[in-house]
């Protein structure tokens, strides 16, 4: 057998193994005259259901539900069967659809909205609105079924975080439990997955918690994972058909699709992510999967699919583009994913209408695929990686990196492999910029392919250019005005030394700025040289800008205040500092201990008539203070080191 798949694979060209291909489209529609809702969205979700051996697939709307039938498709392609929503028109934004047995449910999530039950047994020739009730529900954003236990699964609605209703009635559903209840503290639920009974809760900022609802009345609480990589909005998700693994999407730009293994959902683990490395920001919807392939709704980017036969290494297989519009930081394109049994892949575009896809078969692994599906860190980060050989490639294979950006540098840990194996790497980002890439090409000597691992590097922010006091400037006030260029928004501080050489360890003034300039609160010492800077923090850490050197202008070296001469001593001070004056204090003397960035540490008044002050300090911290002494008109600032 391995023979023969060598022998298919040399007889196929290398262009058309193993890399993503363009999915083949078999219908579109859409209806201009439907008005469309708040995010220009005419379409909402959409799904898949067969009645007497044939497929229909059903898109909602801001009117209501339109239902296609799959299995002769003709152009135009046109709705066999119409029902309005309850609510209707711009205002409603979200509208879901599920189906159990012959029946399709609808909800929501805006407007005077309803539960609605549809029969559509008589398709293609009929579909009957058999219940409409807001009893349970007035609003929900999403809905789910779990089918093998007749269980209707409410989520986001109005008044309620969950609700499950039994379908043992599928046209008169029953309440079987609402939350939050006493039983278990669950918040807002944005959607969720449910199998056996046991439920996969995708709660916003909260993350991902599972829940076991056997008994309604005493649900149990099996795990949660509010802390994993690239977490944003956890939005949606799918159980794998094994059950072992649980596909995330976060509704967050720049956010991939996750794989987690939920074998133990008492440590549920993010193992790979995938994207279809369009652009930083794209944003996964919905996913679906089938047949070892995880079919995915992307704003911006359409139907995407990978294969995720092996968890660890998943790759992207094929794509068709169903939104043309500009990339943006906002919500577009494609928004429902739906497989039929037939294979057949439907996308609802909440801009552009309903789409069927031509089913996909797993295409040969002919590539060479990296664990990582994105590098985004900062420059000279190390990035370590490995890299799965395709199993389907013949005999010794050759693995390149060229093509690969100059500000990467990729280390493998060989060249050579066999199909199958794994090896491992490292890649440094010796240079910042976006668009970069890694480029992994792998051959055979009759079989190429290729995969991309696009990059994303920060460098260090650019510091400002320093403006007054100007370099080497004399005769500065004691209480200067710091001036340096605007730029960027990044936080800032101002940091003022009386070292060049040795700037950090003998800073005596430091302070966070927001503008492009500071008024220092404090009297410097006269006809002394200080040197400044304005450091700049980003995401990979502070940058400082040049250093300026200014010298403050010379005043006599006796000290006076109120007209009355003082001494401090000694300075550098250990477990008390005396202050001497020329004559009695006249009017009370405030005393105040401050630190470098301005910070109060210490206060005392004193009373007038005496003629020396002892100041405890052996509870200061050893290091650089202001002592600042104040009657009602004047102030005086001296620098006091504490040893």
């Amino acid at each position: 057998m391995k023979d023969l798949l060598r022998l298919l694979l040399l007889c196929t060209p290398f262009w058309a193994i193993g890399q993503p291909t363009q999915a083949t489209l078999l219908g579109h529609w859409s209806d201009p005259t439907i008005v469309p809702a708040f995010f220009s969205n005419p379409y909402h979700d959409v799904w898949g259901i067969v009645i007497d051996d044939k497929e229909y697939g059903v898109i909602s709307s801001t009117a209501g539900f339109h239902i296609f039938g799959l299995d002769e498709l003709t152009a135009p392609l046109a709705p066999v069967a119409f029902v309005p929503g309850t609510a209707q028109g711009g205002g409603i934004s979200h509208r879901d659809v599920k189906s159990y047995q012959h029946y399709l449910y609808g909800v929501a999530d805006e407007g005077p909205s309803a539960l609605q039950i549809i029969d559509v047994s008589g398709l293609p020739g009929s579909a009957e609105l058999v219940y409409e009730s807001n009893e349970f529900i007035t609003t929900a954003h999403n809905i789910f079924i779990d089918e093998d236990n007749a269980r209707l699964y409410v989520a986001g609605g109005a008044g309620h975080t969950l609700k499950i209703l039994s379908l043992e009635n599928p046209e008169q559903p029953t309440l079987l439990a609402s939350f939050p209840n006493p039983t278990i503290p669950i918040p807002y639920i944005h959607d969720l997955y449910v199998q056996d009974n046991i439920a996969y809760l995708h709660a916003g900022s909260y993350g991902l918690i599972v829940v076991d609802f056997t008994d309604p009345a005493s649900p149990v609480l099996l795990g949660t994972m509010d802390n994993y990589p690239q977490q944003g909005y956890n939005h949606s998700g799918w159980l794998s058909e094994d059950g072992q693994y649980y596909y995330l999407c976060d509704e967050t730009h720049g956010s991939d699709v996750k794989i987690v293994d939920v074998s133990d959902l008492s440590e549920m683990r993010v193992i790979s992510t995938m994207n279809p490395a369009s652009y930083q920001e794209q944003i996964p919807h919905n996913v679906y999967p089938k047949d070892g392939l995880l079919y995915v709704s992307y704003y911006y980017d359409g139907l995407q699919v990978f294969d995720v036969s092996n968890p660890l290494y998943p790759r992207r297989a094929a794509y068709y583009d169903t939104y043309d519009g500009p990339n943006d930081d906002y919500f577009a394109g494609a928004w429902g994913i739906f497989v039929m049994p037939s294979g057949k892949a439907l996308i609802s575009d909440m801009n552009n209408g309903f789409y069927v896809f031509e089913a996909l078969e797993t295409p040969l692994n002919t590539t060479a695929t990296p664990n990582i599906s994105r590098i985004q860190g900062c420059q000279g980060e190390t990035t370590e990686f490995s890299l799965w050989i395709g199993p389907d490639l013949a005999g010794e294979v050759t693995i390149s990196t060229e093509g690969t950006s100059p500000g990467l540098e990729v280390n493998l840990s060989s060249t050579t492999a066999m199909p199958g194996d794994i090896i491992t790497g490292s890649i440094t980002a010796v240079e910042a910029g976006e668009g970069q890439k890694v480029v992994f090409s792998v051959t055979d000597g009759v079989n190429s392919g290729n995969s991309e691992v696009p990059a994303y590097i920060l460098g260090l922010p650019t510091p400002p250019a320093l403006f007054s006091p100007t370099d080497n400037k004399v005769d500065v006030a004691l209480s200067p005005l710091f001036i340096w260029s605007s730029g960027p928004p990044h936080p800032r501080r101002i940091e003022l030394s009386t070292d060049a050489d040795d700037f950090e360890a003998n800073i005596l003034y430091t302070a966070s700025i927001p503008g492009n300039s500071h008024f220092l609160p404090i009297d410097l010492e006269g006809g002394t040289t200080y040197y400044w800077r304005i450091v700049i923090t980003g995401e990979c850490g502070d940058n400082p800008s040049e250093v300026f050197s200014f010298t403050t202008i010379a005043v006599n070296g006796i000290s006076e205040i109120g007209g009355n001469s003082f001494q401090i001593f000694p300075n550098p001070a250990s477990e008390s500092l005396w202050l001497a004056f020329e004559h009695p204090l006249e009017e009370m003397l405030r005393v105040e201990w401050l630190l470098p960035n301005g910070q109060s540490v210490k206060t005392e008044n004193v009373t007038s008539t005496i003629t020396t002050l002892n100041q405890d300090i052996s509870a200061l911290p050893a290091g650089i203070y202001f002592l600042r002494l104040s009657t009602e008109n004047q102030s005086v600032t001296k620098r006091i080191v504490v040893q």
